[in-house]
Formats: structure tokens, sequence, C-alpha cells
């Protein structure tokens, strides 16, 4: 839980009343701690209360709306909860997106400033409800986060590519992670790449295949000239491989 001190750091807003995403007529009440409330406010004595973990939370931003016309500014902030699937016992990861429209003032200006203080605090309180390991050394990436991604287009039988359009992508884009995306064409690109790269452009880099991949990236690395300084770079590994024994591993132990 955070501690009224941080939460004065974080710049939390006091709990407000907002028009929610389900109908723009709907008013509900956010307040944020912990986790995200939101509670619906209504004639009726039965209001519906949903409570969002921030640790579920990739990321939140304000905006304009399309409608010149409308003083209203919009934030919206993306979950991704455990959920059981359909005709199914087992659980996943779901999207579900929250979306508020914050007409406080008749002014445009504040409005999108007021959205943008709640996006900025949701944002921060999520990276700080992350799972953490007694034991274990954090240390956070610059934000926004640069990351390079290496995709093997024939790894997992030859849907990694796909499964990183389909699902990844997406959800950097909701984190505000800029991202530059390099699809390795034979043995060993990878490898030659992050051996002759300038990695001041990225704050990390991110592996989507099988195991060998990770293991060329590291290998680039250990070979540069500058390779102890090169070797603190942040790696990321996305199962898109067959088996993924290695990216199953360090899930396991980052519990």
């Amino acid at each position: 839980m955070l501690n009224p001190e941080l939460a004065s750091t974080l710049n939390i807003p006091p709990p407000t009343s907002f028009a929610s995403s389900e109908s723009m007529a709907l008013q509900a009440s956010l307040a944020l701690w912990s986790a995200l409330t939101i509670q619906r406010i209504s004639s009726s004595p039965d209001q519906t209360k949903v409570v969002f973990n921030l640790a579920d939370c990739i990321g939140c931003r304000a905006f304009r709306g399309p409608d010149k016309a409308d003083v209203g500014a919009y934030f919206t902030a993306y979950f991704y909860p455990f959920k059981r699937r359909w005709m199914s016992t087992g659980v996943a990861r779901q999207r579900v997106e929250q979306c508020f429209r914050v007409a406080l003032a008749q002014d445009p200006l504040s409005n999108l400033q007021e959205a943008e203080r709640w996006a900025h605090a949701i944002t921060d309180a999520s990276v700080l409800q992350a799972p953490r390991r007694d034991g274990v050394v954090y240390t956070e990436v610059r934000r926004p986060c640069r990351v390079l991604v290496l995709v093997n287009p024939h790894s997992g039988r030859g849907q990694a590519f796909q499964l990183f359009t389909g699902h990844v992508q997406g959800m950097l884009t909701e984190a505000a992670v800029p991202c530059t995306l390099i699809i390795t064409e034979h043995q060993n690109h990878a490898r030659e790449l992050v051996r002759k790269a300038d990695l001041s452009q990225w704050d990390a880099l991110v592996i989507m295949s099988g195991d060998g991949l990770l293991f060329e990236v590291i290998n680039g690395l250990m070979e540069r000239e500058d390779w102890q300084e090169a070797i603190q770079t942040p790696l990321g590994i996305l199962p898109g491989g067959s088996g993924n024994a290695l990216a199953a591993s360090v899930h396991h132990y980052s519990q």
C-alpha cells in the first residue's frame, strides 16, 4: 500500500467524479491509492464498485476527443488482470480498458491538464505496485523506455512475428514504450547487430524467440570492446519459440 508521504510525492488526485466509458452519461467516482477504485454513481442503492489492481496496469494516457466542440478531455487506463477463460477452468491475462471523460471546467486546456494529472498518477502508482522479491536488487529503466525488439520469424513454428504484432505491439503502445523492431534474417544476425550497434539509442533489448536468439545477443554484447558496460543493458525475454524453457524459468523465479 502507498504511504501518505509517498502519495503526496506522486501527486495523487483526490477522489473525483467523471463520466465513465461504458456510458458517458453515467457518472463514476474514482479513488486512487494502492488500487484504482471505480464507484458508479446512481440513484440505485446498490451502487457498483469495481477495484483494479495497479500491478495489472501497464499504462494510462490522456488525450482530447475527436470532436473539437467537446471541451472535455479523456484518460484511458489499460489493465491485464487474470480472468477465467471462456469455457475453461484455466485463467489468463485479459485486456480491460477503462476510459473516463474529464469536464470539470469549460476550459479545454484545464480539463486536459486534469486528465494528464490522473494519467501520470495512475502510471507512477502502478510502477510502485509491481511485484518485488525480498533479497533482489531492482533498478528502474528510464521512462519512457526505448527498446530494441529482435524477433526471429522462424521461431515457434513461424508464428513469433504474428505473436508480436497480434499481442505485444499493442501493449507496448498502451504502455507508451517506443520500440525499434528488427526481424532477424539469418543465423547470428542478432549477434552481429548488437556487437556493432550504438546501444545508447535504446534503454533495453527485448528478444522474442526461443532460447537461441537470446544467446546470440549475449554473445554479441560480450564481443564488444565496451563489453563491461554493454552487458549491463537490460534484457527482456518474450516467449516466441516452441519450448521457451528459459523464459518459463525466468518467469517462475521472478514471482
